[in-house]
């Protein structure tokens, strides 16, 4: 438990939830069940401020973009932990930063912005973390190698899951062999329209595989629209019941152009998925190609090739679901916190 007197707090101004938010939340969690004293600054009316509201012992400040007012003299006893980037400018403009002990966590591979206040602010800080190696090459590729980083990667949601919905969602589908997707329908980012090219190629070869996409995104109609002659597309639209979906699959594919970790791919592990995976960002770190799944290279991407395999080996599927199960201990929220705990420690 850190000191009566010190005080963390996380700043998140995200309007949406997804991976960095999911994260935000499993740690602060982890964190008060451990005691900590912590605040949050979150965008006002947003989900993560609807979610955090079950956490006993936290104070919640919702604040718009100028969420720097929450906090106009911070102490020197408390440790700002910096979630995503968009309250950075205005912390940087309001001066609050040249007095603040904070810290940041990277969580995406593109190079940032390299400016003087951006200089500043990385510079600045006690501690930039980053989930994966790829993270934090572009960092010090863009603010030197004197750049102080530390690499802690995302923790597993560790979802429940509801065995008779999970046998439900697949007696919903006629196939019999399920490849699953769960992300944001944003196919610049995440890459599904090579998910509808693989059901397309399925198909051509009468394959008894069926493909389920989870989530909801700017890219619904068009990828609806480019699947609507396929049988074998299936669209989840957002779920709260992840656990029992991914409970539901036999493989998990992750097809993403570009990513910092892809905190999906540890939930698929969790639940010991054989996954199939574009080697683009720190998706390298965490899986193994030919161990615990398959690395596609991202140039003539061929997905088809390592699901064949896939369908046609019970066996290959065990042994992968079992490098998985027991490789999702490193991913556990209890570690993950551990490791902030220690950095906290640091500056607190």
């Amino acid at each position: 438990m850190n000191d009566d007197s010190s005080l963390l707090c996380h700043v998140n101004i995200a309007n949406g939830f997804r991976g960095a938010e999911r994260q935000t939340l499993l740690l602060v969690k982890a964190l008060a069940e451990k005691g900590f004293k912590q605040k949050l600054i979150l965008r006002k009316d947003s989900e993560l401020v609807a979610r955090s509201k079950s956490i006993v012992g936290i104070d919640v400040i919702e604040k718009n973009m100028f969420a720097f007012g929450a906090f106009s003299e911070p102490s020197e006893k408390t440790l700002f932990h910096f979630h995503d980037s968009r309250s950075f400018p205005m912390f940087y403009l309001s001066g609050l930063l040249r007095s603040m002990n904070y810290i940041y966590t990277r969580r995406v591979q593109r190079p940032p912005k390299v400016n003087f206040m951006s200089k500043k602010i990385y510079r600045d800080s006690r501690k930039i973390v980053c989930l994966s190696s790829s993270i934090e090459n572009t960092v010090k590729e863009s603010f030197g190698k004197s750049i102080d980083s530390v690499i802690i990667p995302s923790a597993s949601a560790s979802f429940d899951h509801d065995p008779e919905k999970s046998l439900e969602i697949r007696q919903e589908i006629k196939q019999e062999f399920l490849v699953g997707h769960i992300g944001a329908l944003d196919d610049s980012h995440k890459g599904q329209l090579d998910i509808i090219k693989l059901a397309r190629q399925a198909k051509s070869k009468a394959l008894d595989i069926g493909f389920v996409m989870v989530g909801s995104g700017r890219d619904e109609l068009l990828l609806k629209k480019e699947s609507k002659d396929l049988e074998n597309v299936y669209f989840a639209g957002q779920v709260e019941n992840i656990g029992d979906y991914l409970s539901a699959f036999d493989v998990f594919i992750f097809p993403s152009r570009h990513e910092g970790l892809g905190s999906t791919l540890i939930d698929a592990i969790d639940f010991g998925l054989p996954i199939i995976a574009r080697n683009v960002g720190g998706i390298s770190d965490i899986i193994d190609d030919g161990v615990n799944g398959y690395l596609v290279s991202d140039h003539n991407a061929d997905f088809f090739t390592p699901l064949i395999e896939l369908y046609n080996s019970e066996s290959i599927r065990n042994r992968i679901s079992e490098v998985n199960k027991k490789q999702s201990d490193a991913f556990s929220i209890e570690r993950m916190t551990e490791s902030y705990i220690s950095l906290y420690n640091q500056y607190l």
